[in-house]
């Protein structure tokens, strides 16, 4: 794999995902959140931290789904780590929410690790997508066992 690569599919997996998310909060499901957890949603979106959140979860995504997915060359192995990476990351938010914030909603928590698990699973389809295609012709990838 190359760096440009690497960068484009990142780049891809953070728009994507941030695009997706942003529908699907201010226009899918806006309603369901503020009905069931409206007083414990900030008045003012905090932009920096979103954009932090969405660079981590992007890189990890990247380490985690989508390189190891450019590295065999299977959009299979992309879609199947992508759902479990967003299961994890999406998990543990609503877990420790459920955990932690008075009023937090097990109906909230389910639907959102879903969204997540479904969503991620999509971005990084979309960035292997990418990132395949900027593959280097005739390049090999290594095979199991490979050194």
């Amino acid at each position: 794999m190359r760096l440009p690569q690497l960068l484009a599919a990142f780049a891809t997996l953070a728009v994507a995902a941030s695009a997706m998310e942003a529908i699907w909060y201010l226009a899918v499901a806006e309603g369901f959140y503020q009905e069931r957890i409206g007083a414990l949603m900030n008045v003012q979106f905090d932009v920096f931290v979103a954009f932090l959140f969405y660079f981590f979860y992007a890189l990890g995504a990247i380490i985690f789904a989508v390189g190891p997915a450019l590295q065999a060359g299977s959009l299979r192995l992309a879609l199947r780590n992508g759902a479990m990476y967003g299961f994890f990351c999406f998990s543990a938010h609503n877990l420790t929410d459920l955990a932690d914030v008075k009023g937090y909603s097990a109906q909230v928590a389910a639907i959102d690790m879903a969204w997540g698990t479904c969503m991620t699973a999509v971005a990084c389809v979309l960035s292997y997508l990418l990132g395949h295609s900027l593959a280097v012709p005739g390049a090999t990838t290594p095979t199991a066992g490979a050194r």
